[in-house]
């Protein structure tokens, strides 16, 4: 019987699937490139030092935080605390601000019971599948390094939040990573924000400045002695968050730096950030303020040498800032982990202004 039509197998086609597949990694070769081009011809460590605070604002549009800024104001949060802990050592508070109706940035506040009667604080970022309770040791093992327990013991005031990353069940099999009950969806969370004009990251970095609007009236903290530090994703947020936030005074971000093309999460990307400001250019935002950059070597999560390789641009936007001192790109002998034994924690503390 002859067929009217023509028809063929399905595997006939494939090549044609295969072409178009190869053209479209090609075509993003392409503009990758057009895009870098661009980035280093206008945002080089000259122009970045002569126009630090309009790229600041640049910045700040590319991942909506003016957006957020607009629509939920920047008066000073309300806040409930309860306190959990009042030991010898720190009280531990639950925190609970109020952005406006309905909406609100929780956390832990830790405050050591010896300290100054004006105290330097460090804003804590926990990462990826954490909480404030994990990263302030206060449920099981993790990977944090013990920091915020050094830090509190040095007289720190330490302010933990939660940010929409924690592992919830079904999580994968990780001793160092607990399950917790509240089910959210990151992405779809993410693309509802991108729609709306902003991002995840443009909202949490919002949330931290206005924890720090609260946590600058507290009359125990010492507002010229404020840092950041964070793992992983917390890494992440620290160097987004000084990035935009010069009340932070010094930084430090582990597990996170490196190359954004190669490692682009939906919600680590933004319109045109490769011809604007990847990785090395927002720690260029930083400078001239102390920033401590951790890679390990055998960090199972990014590779240390595509971090490496841009090592000398960040030091670049520091020198052209008369900072080159004050930035430290460690690579150590040590995996997605803060490093501790190497002089971090005391760049750190001395970049707060804690001699």
């Amino acid at each position: 019987m002859c067929e009217k039509y023509y028809t063929e197998p399905l595997e006939a086609s494939e090549p044609m699937r295969q072409l178009y597949a190869d053209s479209i990694d090609n075509a993003v070769a392409i503009l990758q490139k057009a895009a870098e081009k661009r980035r280093e011809a206008r945002i080089t460590p000259e122009s970045m030092a002569a126009r630090r605070e309009e790229m600041r604002e640049e910045f700040a549009r590319m991942l909506g935080i003016d957006l957020c800024c607009a629509v939920f104001g920047r008066d000073i949060p309300e806040a409930e605390t309860e306190v959990i802990s009042d030991d010898g050592h720190e009280t531990i508070s639950r925190v609970k601000l109020k952005i406006c109706e309905g909406v609100y940035f929780t956390g832990l506040l830790l405050v050591p019971k010896q300290r100054d009667a004006r105290a330097p604080l460090a804003l804590m970022s926990h990462g990826g599948g954490g909480s404030p309770q994990l990263c302030c040791d206060l449920i099981g093992v993790n990977n944090y390094g013990g920091v915020v327990r050094m830090l509190l013991e040095r007289g720190v005031v330490i302010f933990a939040p939660q940010l929409l990353l924690w592992a919830y069940i079904p999580a994968e099999e990780n001793p160092n990573i607990p399950s917790y009950k509240t089910p959210y969806d990151r992405t779809k969370t993410e693309n509802l924000l991108r729609q709306c004009g902003t991002s995840i990251a443009g909202f949490e970095v919002y949330e931290f400045t206005r924890a720090l609007d609260w946590l600058m009236t507290l009359d125990f903290i010492d507002p010229e002695r404020i840092g950041m530090l964070g793992l992983s994703y917390g890494g992440f947020y620290t160097l987004h968050t000084m990035a935009y936030e010069t009340r932070i005074r010094c930084g430090w971000s582990a597990g996170v730096f490196n190359d954004r093309t190669r490692y682009c999460r939906r919600d680590m990307s933004w319109t045109d950030a490769a011809g604007r400001f990847l990785d090395p250019e927002i720690a260029g935002l930083c400078a001239p303020r102390p920033l401590w950059i951790d890679v390990g070597r055998t960090d199972p999560v990014f590779d240390s040498a595509s971090a490496e390789a841009l090592f000398p641009r960040v030091r670049e936007f520091y020198a052209a800032a008369g900072a080159a001192e004050q930035i430290r790109c460690n690579l150590w002998d040590g995996g997605h982990r803060f490093s501790t034994d190497d002089g971090a924690l005391e760049f750190f503390l001395r970049g707060m202004g804690c001699e």
